[in-house]
Order: structure tokens, then C-alpha cells, then sequence
């Protein structure tokens, strides 16, 4: 049983955390990373994560701010191994000081596949086109030596610096697939809450109307928080890329996140890689 439950919002990270007899678990939400989207809700087996919608400012559409519920909360760290972002973290440390440690458990949980990979060796010198398109701040050029460095962690996988990219010097790999649609006729006149939201720019406007950019869009569900018609936007989550694990708890999480015909697919695949390694076996003791 815990000893105390505690939420705190300060220097643009909101925490909640449980004091327990032996550790101290803590959850902590970094707000200039988070960008309002829908994984980490649909993820959360408590249900303990929603969105607090935002008014507009200036007239242009605010990201809903995510809350959490610290008495539902139970730290299993799910959400943060979702966050397409990287804007949380879940950790235990022990009441006598000692360090903090990663409470989410690799065996329970997978960790997103995430693949971005730079050839510096093709970098012409002066070039910051990466730089200057990547919406997340993920790359920085060294524009005298040509080379770019990589925050990794933080990609989403939108692929736009690897379409733009002059020299082919970048190759990104997508983790969430999907398939979005926004339907113009629904949309109100003038409304451009999609686009001002949408965290790697994969909405924007063309000839006064709006449009989603399949090749670019991460499927993160972000401009469906504040789309005002329902219906005007359809996205769907098809499939999720992460390291390999055997997880009930996941698996319900995943059809959440994409839809029962998405958790067949996952269970055929799982399926199919224990059948081959039991090939495998039975040739190896033959």
C-alpha cells in the first residue's frame, strides 16, 4: 500500500509520483517535448492519462496538455515506451537515496523500433536542408565539417529529412504505419486546427484547403484532439514496429492503439517467428 500519492507541475515538467515503505516511483511528463497526442491514452492500461484541452491563442489551435491521475497510476511505464516523443519517463529510486533506475521492464514491455541513420561521408559542406525540415529538432548540422549529429531517441520517424535530403545522406524508418484521410467537405471554412498542431507539419494548407501528408504523418492522432467535426479527419494505426516480446498486457495495448485486425497481424507474425525458430531447433539437434 502506498504512503502518499503526489502530483507537482514546475519548470515545464508535470510529475506524480508513490511513496511506498521501500521505493519511490515517479512519472514525469516534459512538457516542451509532449505534443498532445492520443499514444500515451490509448496505451495506459489504468487509464490513468487524459488531455486537457487548451484555448486557442491568437486564434490558432493549442495542443491539449496530457494529465495524469496519480491515484490510478500504478508506474508500469507502458506510456512511456509509447510515447512516440520521448516526453515521458517512469522511474523507481530507493528511499535511502540510492540512484533511480528505469522501472518499465523490457521483459513485460517492447521498446519502439527507432531507425534513423546518417552517412556523413555524403554530406556536402554548407548543407542544413535536414536541419532546417526536421520539425523536432532531432538533427544538428556541423556545416564545416558536413556532418550531422542525431538525438535518436527523440525521432518520431516522420521521414521528411530522408525525402528531402539532397545527397540521399538519410535513411529513416517509420515505427507506427497507417493511413490518414482528411475529408475537406466536412471541415469548417477557415479552419486550420489540424495544421496547427500537427507536430511534424504532415498537415498543411493548399489552395485554401487542407491536406494530410501520408508519406510524413506519424499517425500520432494529435490533430484529431482538436479537429471540431467529427468524421473530417479518419486515421488509422496499422501496424507498430518494436523489439520482439510476448506480452498480454502489451497486446492489449496494441489493439488500442491500431484495432483487433492490427493484433491478428502482430499474433500471425509472433506466431510465425516461434515456428521458424523451432524449425531451426529441430535442424540443429538432427
Amino acid at each position: 500500500m502506498a504512503l502518499k500519492h503526489y502530483k507537482t507541475e514546475s519548470g515545464g515538467k508535470l510529475e506524480v509520483g508513490q511513496v511506498l515503505y521501500t521505493k519511490h516511483f515517479a512519472l514525469t511528463v516534459d512538457r516542451a517535448l509532449c505534443k498532445g497526442c492520443q499514444i500515451c491514452a490509448l496505451a495506459c492500461p489504468k487509464q490513468a492519462l487524459s488531455r486537457i484541452p487548451q484555448v486557442d491563442a491568437d486564434g490558432k489551435a493549442v495542443a491539449p496538455l496530457v494529465d495524469v491521475d496519480e491515484a490510478k497510476c500504478d508506474f508500469c511505464g507502458i506510456c512511456a515506451l509509447a510515447c512516440p516523443f520521448s516526453a515521458i519517463a517512469v522511474t523507481a529510486r530507493g528511499l535511502n537515496g540510492g540512484m533511480a533506475d528505469n522501472r518499465v521492464s523490457t521483459d513485460i514491455y517492447p521498446a519502439l523500433v527507432r531507425d534513423i541513420q546518417v552517412d556523413n561521408a555524403k554530406c556536402k559542406p554548407g548543407c542544413k536542408q535536414c536541419e532546417e525540415i526536421c520539425a523536432l529538432g532531432v538533427l544538428s548540422v556541423d556545416t564545416e565539417k558536413g556532418e550531422v549529429a542525431v538525438k535518436a531517441e527523440l525521432c518520431a520517424g516522420c521521414t521528411a529529412c530522408w525525402m528531402e535530403c539532397p545527397e540521399e545522406a538519410i535513411t529513416v524508418a517509420k515505427f507506427i504505419e497507417g493511413e490518414i484521410q482528411i475529408n475537406t467537405e466536412k471541415c469548417p471554412e477557415g479552419c486550420q486546427r489540424c495544421v496547427d498542431v500537427c507536430p511534424v507539419n504532415a498537415a498543411a494548407l493548399e489552395d485554401g484547403e487542407v491536406f494530410a501528408n501520408g508519406y510524413t504523418c506519424i499517425y500520432c492522432g494529435a490533430c484529431l484532439e482538436v479537429c471540431p467535426v467529427e468524421g473530417a479527419i479518419e486515421l488509422e494505426r496499422t501496424a507498430i514496429r518494436h523489439s520482439p516480446v510476448d506480452s498480454g498486457t502489451w497486446h492489449k495495448a496494441l489493439e488500442k492503439l491500431t484495432s483487433a485486425e492490427g493484433l491478428q497481424r502482430e499474433l500471425a507474425a509472433e506466431n510465425a517467428d516461434k515456428a521458424r525458430a523451432a524449425a531451426k531447433n529441430l535442424e540443429g539437434e538432427a
